[in-house]
């Protein structure tokens, strides 16, 4: 995690993107959430705000108080953030 954050802080995005996915694949929650935020920003990939939402919602579902946070942001209600 430490060298994907430090490639997203250097605005890397592809390599962060990159790491990320990787990461997200071992099943990190932190790393799906944060291939969720690349989405939703278009960091290193086309954004796709309906990815972002899908991507949250599996980090949500792992325990991510982030990936809630953002479901809740991006959506604006509870009931499409909170279900799968």
């Amino acid at each position: 995690m430490e060298n994907a954050n430090k490639a997203f802080n250097e605005e890397r995005y592809d390599v962060s993107f990159a790491m990320f996915n990787a990461l997200a694949k071992e099943g990190y929650t932190d790393a799906i959430y944060l291939v969720g935020r690349h989405y939703k920003e278009g960091y290193g990939v086309e954004a796709d705000h309906e990815k972002a939402i899908s991507i949250w919602k599996r980090a949500s579902k792992r325990g991510s108080l982030d990936a809630q946070y953002a479901l809740l942001e991006i959506t604006q209600t509870t009931t499409q953030c909170c279900k799968g």
